[in-house]
């Protein structure tokens, strides 16, 4: 059951509560699934959670922010407020341009911005895997990423989005190498999961880097998880590069290409098998199932190579 409607009034009534006066007319919901997000005056958001499993995840998210607002010099959202129940909380948005599709054109074209882009990545990654201690989040953080799903959850859902029995067997052939995968304990730490253009806010008018944002899927995992969405189905690794040029002297640790590109194929995997009754032509995820078809084979191909 899809949790009531949550007015700009009733927001305003938290905000009241939490010591901000914002009308209800300069306040924007945004439903979400779990806990909804409102945007607010003055680069500020509200998060109100819907269910319990929203209340657990607003607990968590904050606790890990105030880790990184003490220990991280990057920008991050910063909590503003929190409710003693969990219920909501309020934070300072990281200012900045968000427009993942643009910036992903951009990339196409110009391998400055790729490399300044990944040099920035790489500096806030090594902060975010080097700063924050496994005991810091021991008992709290989990230590399983959310995404890509259970790879026998692919497997069940693909051959109803595609029929093509070669490719499948492809994809389970890649599916297989994952599942086999030992990651080293050294390889544990502070991972967004979700890193990508579509979680980076950027100057509006240099286009640099100004911070990171999201951390709903973090996890205590393989550091690898954070360099996957910097390869892209265009043939060009400037800004993966860039990002591990900055990274490995910084950490000391060589990172492996083909384990970044295997959970790159096996996420492009997961975004194909989330397509299950989406038409054709329509957009999951922002794109089209001829454009998931092309990340999956071209991801595919990336790992012939090694």
């Amino acid at each position: 059951m899809a949790p009531p409607l949550l007015s700009t009034i009733e927001v305003a009534d938290l905000l009241h509560q939490a010591g901000f006066e914002i009308q209800p007319g300069a306040i924007r919901v945004e439903p979400r699934e779990e806990r909804w997000i409102a945007h607010l005056p003055g680069d500020r958001m509200i998060w109100v959670a819907v269910s319990e499993k929203g209340r657990e995840q607003l607990r968590i998210e904050c606790r890990l922010l105030k880790l990184l607002e003490t220990h991280c010099s990057f920008a991050a959202p910063r909590v503003l407020y929190e409710s003693v129940d969990n219920k909501f909380n309020v934070r300072l948005k990281v200012p900045g341009l968000v427009d993942p599709w643009r910036l992903y054109g951009l990339l196409q074209q110009d391998t400055v911005f790729a490399t300044r882009t990944g040099e920035a990545i790489g500096k806030i990654l090594a902060e975010q895997h080097t700063k924050i201690e496994r005991q810091a989040v021991a008992g709290w953080l989990s230590r399983e990423i959310s995404f890509p799903v259970d790879p026998v959850l692919i497997r069940g859902r693909i051959p109803q989005v595609i029929n093509d029995a070669g490719l499948f067997s492809e994809i389970d052939a890649v599916l297989r190498q994952y599942e086999a995968l030992q990651v080293g304990a050294t390889d544990y730490v502070l991972v967004h999961s979700d890193l990508g253009l579509h979680n980076l806010a950027f100057d509006p008018d240099t286009l640099t880097v100004q911070g990171i944002f999201d951390y709903e899927e973090a996890a205590w995992a393989d550091r690898h998880h954070d360099f996957r969405y910097l390869v892209f189905d265009f043939d060009r690794s400037e800004m993966l590069e860039a990002a591990l040029a900055v990274y490995e002297p910084a950490v000391g640790v060589q990172l492996s290409r083909q384990r970044i590109y295997l959970y790159n194929a096996v996420c492009a995997f997961g975004f194909l098998a989330y397509r299950l009754g989406t038409p054709a032509d329509e957009k999951s995820c922002g794109r089209t199932l001829a454009e998931d078809l092309r990340w999956t084979c071209w991801a595919i191909a990336q790992l012939e190579c090694f």
